[in-house]
C-alpha cells in the first residue's frame, strides 16, 4: 500500500482539433521519461493499455501517455479522415498538450506502424 502518490496521479485531458476532440489520458511523473501509445485499429482505442499497463509503466518510472487517434474510441470527430497525414497531426498535437519533446513510442498493430514511420 505504500505506492508513490506519484504513481496515482494522472490527468485526463480533451485535446481540442477543428473543433472537436481528442481523447488523452497520462499517468506518472511529467518529470520522468514520457512513454506514448498508440492503439491499434483504425476504429479501436488505447482503453485495454489503460488497464492493463499504463500505471504499471507509470510506478516503474515512466510518463506514460494514451491517446485515442481522431475519430475512434473516446475521440470525437465526424469529420476524421483516418491518414496518416491526420493521424501524424494528433501526434503532434498529443506532444504539444502535454510539453514533450521526446518520447518512445509503443505501438500496437495499425499503431506499430505509425510508431515505425
Amino acid at each position: 500500500m505504500k505506492k508513490s502518490i506519484l504513481s496515482l496521479l494522472f490527468a485526463i485531458v480533451m485535446i481540442p482539433v477543428q473543433g472537436q476532440e481528442i481523447y488523452s489520458r497520462a499517468f506518472g511523473n511529467p518529470k520522468n521519461s514520457a512513454v506514448i501509445f498508440l492503439h491499434g485499429g483504425p476504429g479501436y482505442n488505447s482503453s485495454s493499455f489503460e488497464i492493463t499497463t499504463a500505471e504499471t509503466l507509470a510506478d516503474s518510472g515512466y510518463y506514460v501517455i494514451v491517446y485515442d487517434r481522431r475519430g475512434e474510441g473516446r475521440s470525437t470527430a465526424s469529420q476524421a479522415q483516418f491518414n496518416f497525414k491526420e493521424t501524424f497531426a494528433d501526434l503532434n498535437l498529443v506532444f504539444n498538450q502535454y510539453q514533450i519533446e521526446k518520447a518512445t513510442l509503443i505501438g500496437h498493430s495499425f499503431g506499430g506502424i505509425v510508431s515505425t514511420l
